[in-house]
């Protein structure tokens, strides 16, 4: 685009280019018309002036030797001046130019002898020459009707005695002396033909000048405009070439680290799949080990600078062998590379790998140590000829290696195929079996700790797939992997919430459920419509549901689950905080969340004895619950001495076996029947 513009302005010149060129022509020339004529009128102002002097220098002379060879009868020295300057300046003029200079000799200012100056201003300047005998001549130009008039003023001084004495007979008193200011000469010249000169003159060289200067500026400017368009080729050419490079190479390369993308790596992957080599082929998927907390508590900017320094660190361990890194996404990367020696052995280089992450990085204030897990697969182990087997291999030995904790890496093997195999049976036969109703639930009483009464049911899932009972936690983690755990959590929901409203209106006792909503379950927009939609169509009261979420759930969809659980208890739903302990343990969403219940996971009771740490630990947690008028929800109870270390304060509640195991819905509907017909017995003694 800028390339097209660009080559769009230097097509033609343009007229505002020309214009340009004009103008500045124009006024360089007018610059060099005002030096010439300064320059001109300035030579012709100083010429008048000398001029105007030696007029009256070559007057003076001629009068003081008339003075001294002056004989009787001679006319006086007075009018013998007015003869020579009238001599003088007739011929200082030329025959074929018209007479333009003037000379008069005004007397002294109220002792004229025949002259009187009118202009009181030249009168001014005579008295200032009485003064100042001395004083350097006046020169003066100015217009005078139609005509530029220089004029020259000089002190006329009686020179010597015949001066004197003639004035001072006339004037018949001794006002003069020799060396006294008797008068002035004023000599005038019309200059008006000279500066008319000088502006054609002036004209002309304006005229000169701008031609000149227009056509060097015009072969200039068109010099410089190939001189531009020759560039501008050049220029676009190489803008093209780095913009197609640059899109190449966007294309190619994760923006932020340079490393090749998913795209370049499946490339190579099926051309490394596809050669005679394949059998050394190894692939590896590196994932970053809490890189969300470093983004949360640090700023994306230090994500970015881990992401990178990562990278690079990545390419040094492969630097020594035949392979390529890249980034496949987020915080992913993947490494295929050849076995061709003991150090690029998948577990050498894993290692080699942990080794180079296990070095602190400072950022900023910040000082960050980069843990990662590792999935390796190798091609001889995987049964597949696909290319993709190979790395879908490699991510489920990720799966393991986070599994175990993190930080470290995991060689898929059989065992690991197994699970595979096992987990897409389970993905293939779900989503069928959430539509058909065959996964069924079952209900686990609630009971206070204080006086054994029934508090409600917390609901779990069931499955039997091809004589096997399949664990929530794995068919649960194939759900949320094949995207389905929105449509298990509802159909949950749905069953619960039709049993409590029939039981209620079975037995006319409170039946209150509780459901174990997943992570990903929060993610979807409709949720909060799906659990009213479910209310409605059971009949469940909103205050009977409570809805379960674990500590990796509030924190990884922290404003869904947020805002979901707030507009839900407006309307009564209940939340509970699951298996606290177990993850973040931030106080801090208790208090922003406003959950009605916190269930402590069994971990805490399996061990507990009297004073030890699980006790006490178990103990504070218990008084936290209370300080917050929240109810404490104990599970994993199944023995009387762990039911009687637990029991404290009215809000205390118990689960587990020793209350009694998960219930099938029959079962379930007899034990609260049990429980109805005991307290109407109760009841009926009583009175």
């Amino acid at each position: 685009m800028k390339a097209t513009a660009m080559q769009d302005h230097l097509a033609e010149p343009k007229g505002s280019d020309a214009r340009k060129t004009l103008i500045g022509a124009a006024l360089a020339a007018s610059l060099t018309a005002v030096g010439y004529f300064l320059l001109a009128w300035s030579e012709e102002k100083s010429v008048n002036e000398r001029e105007r002097l030696q007029l009256i220098e070559m007057t003076n002379s001629f009068v003081s030797v008339f003075s001294q060879n002056r004989g009787d009868g001679a006319p006086v020295p007075a009018t013998f001046r007015r003869l020579g300057i009238e001599h003088f300046s007739d011929s200082n003029q030329s025959g074929n130019v018209e007479k333009n200079t003037s000379v008069r000799m005004p007397g002294r200012p109220g002792l004229e002898l025949s002259t009187t100056e009118q202009d009181p201003r030249l009168a001014t300047i005579i008295e200032n020459f009485v003064a100042n005998p001395t004083a350097p001549p006046v020169h003066e130009y100015g217009f005078e009707g139609n005509r530029l008039i220089g004029r020259t003023v000089l002190p006329s001084i009686a020179n010597n005695e015949s001066c004197v004495s003639c004035h001072n007979d006339t004037l018949q008193i001794d006002t003069y002396q020799t060396g006294d200011v008797m008068g002035a000469y004023i000599v005038e010249r019309d200059l008006t033909a000279n500066l008319i000169d000088d502006i054609k003159y002036s004209g002309f060289w304006f005229l000169s000048s701008f031609l000149l200067l227009w056509l060097l500026a015009s072969r200039e400017r068109n010099h410089n405009i190939n001189v531009l368009r020759l560039e501008a080729r050049v220029h676009i050419e190489k803008m093209k070439s780095e913009a197609e490079a640059k899109e190449k190479f966007l294309l190619s390369h994760d923006t932020l680290t340079g490393l090749p993308n998913r795209r370049v790596f499946n490339d190579y992957l099926c051309e490394a799949t596809g050669s005679d080599r394949k059998e050394l082929l190894n692939a590896a998927l590196i994932d970053l080990d809490d890189f969300k907390s470093v983004n949360d508590t640090m700023g994306h900017a230090a994500g970015d600078a881990l992401l990178e320094e990562v990278a690079l660190r990545l390419g040094k361990c492969l630097q020594d062998e035949s392979g390529i890194v890249a980034r496949l996404g987020g915080d992913e990367f993947a490494i295929i590379w050849d076995t061709t020696s003991y150090l690029s052995e998948p577990d050498a280089l894993a290692q080699r790998i942990l080794n180079e992450m296990a070095k602190s990085m400072e950022f900023e204030k910040w000082m960050i140590t980069p843990k990662c897990s590792i999935g390796i697969a190798t091609w001889a182990n995987i049964q597949s000829d696909a290319p993709l087997d190979l790395l879908k291999s490699a991510d489920a030995a990720l799966y393991v290696a986070k599994g175990r904790g993190k930080n470290t890496y995991q060689l898929f093997d059989r065992a690991i195929d197994a699970s595979i195999v096992r987990k897409n049976k389970i993905a293939a036969r779900l989503p069928m079996s959430i539509r058909e109703g065959d996964l069924r639930i079952v209900m686990q009483p609630k009971v206070l700790l204080h006086d054994g009464s029934f508090k409600g049911f917390e609901t779990l899932s069931r499955w039997h797939l091809n004589g096997e009972d399949i664990s929530p936690d794995e068919f649960v983690a194939v759900a949320e992997n094949t995207g389905v755990v929105l449509d298990l959590d509802l159909r949950v929901l749905r069953e619960a919430a039709s049993f409590s409203s029939k039981l209620e209106q079975e037995t006319g006792f409170d039946v209150p459920i509780a459901v174990n909503l997943s992570a990903k379950t929060f993610r979807s927009g409709s949720l909060l419509e799906d659990i009213q939609d479910v209310l409605w169509e059971t009949g469940l009261r909103p205050d009977r549901l409570t809805l379960e979420v674990t500590e990796t759930a509030a924190i990884e969809n922290w404003k869904h689950v947020q805002e979901v659980l707030g507009k839900l208890r407006e309307i009564g739903v209940r939340s509970a905080l699951d298996d606290f302990g177990t993850g973040y343990s931030s106080l801090a969403y208790l208090l922003r969340m406003k959950f009605d219940e916190i269930k402590v996971d069994r971990e805490f009771v399996r061990d507990i004895e009297p004073n030890n740490d699980n006790h006490k630990l178990l103990q504070r947690i218990a008084e936290l619950a209370e300080s917050l008028d929240v109810e404490l929800i104990i599970e994993g109870l199944e023995t009387e001495q762990q039911v009687e270390l637990v029991q404290g304060g009215p809000h205390r509640i118990g689960q587990g076996y020793y209350f009694s195991r998960p219930l099938e819905l029959d079962d379930a509907r007899a034990y609260l029947h049990d429980i109805v017909a005991m307290q109407a017995r109760n009841a009926k003694s009583s009175a």
